[in-house]
């Protein structure tokens, strides 16, 4: 059975922000831009393809393949974002590697706003994070894990905000993969990207 270190030793880590209510994105619509951004180097990575899925309901809906982890327009729990998850392990804490995740995906997420092809206005909010652990022996979806993670969850929150309050939900689904939705105020200033 995993205990609390195993936990803190998860590499396949995902973190997802949200679109703005306000926003207007057909997953669809990033296929192109997925695409584009893989002939001009546009976010971090070796990228090397892009899958359609816009057919399925919930999960991934556009996914851009890259060497060290994944970029998708994610529809998982009903709502749209954009997801990053790291396939390749990072060095450091895991404060320290949740950090590196973070600037990656704001960094697309920021690329992605102001992409002048799509239609709508494209908008990803800061204040509300998930953190997804794709490691059911490591990083099962139980209490235990919550406790174990919660220590370097807040220090990686407050290196990205500060002395910011956030509140971590954590989702309860028997089987589904350890997530915690952290949410903060939505005027919380955040830092750079870096």
């Amino acid at each position: 059975m995993a205990g609390p270190t195993a936990a803190t030793d998860v590499q396949r880590v995902a973190l997802k922000v949200f679109l703005t209510d306000d926003s207007e994105l057909e997953p669809a619509e990033a296929i192109p831009v997925f695409h584009r951004w893989i002939q001009t180097h546009a976010v971090d990575g070796l990228l090397i393809d892009v899958a359609n899925y816009t057919h399925l309901p919930s999960g991934p809906s556009v996914l851009l393949v890259a060497h060290e982890g994944h970029y998708a327009l994610d529809r998982t729990g009903g709502r749209l974002g954009l997801q990053y998850t790291r396939t390749r392990p990072l060095e450091g804490t895991l404060s320290e590697r949740l950090l590196t995740i973070w600037h990656t995906l704001l960094r697309a997420a920021r690329t992605l706003e102001t992409e002048t092809t799509l239609t709508g206005p494209v908008r990803f909010e800061r204040h509300v994070v998930d953190c997804i652990a794709n490691d059911r022996l490591r990083a099962p979806n139980t209490p235990a894990t919550l406790a174990a993670l919660r220590p370097p969850l807040d220090l990686f929150l407050s290196q990205v905000t500060g002395p910011a309050q956030w509140s971590l939900t954590q989702d309860q689904e028997p089987g589904a993969p350890f997530r915690v939705t952290a949410r903060t105020s939505p005027s919380t200033p955040f830092g750079p990207v870096g």
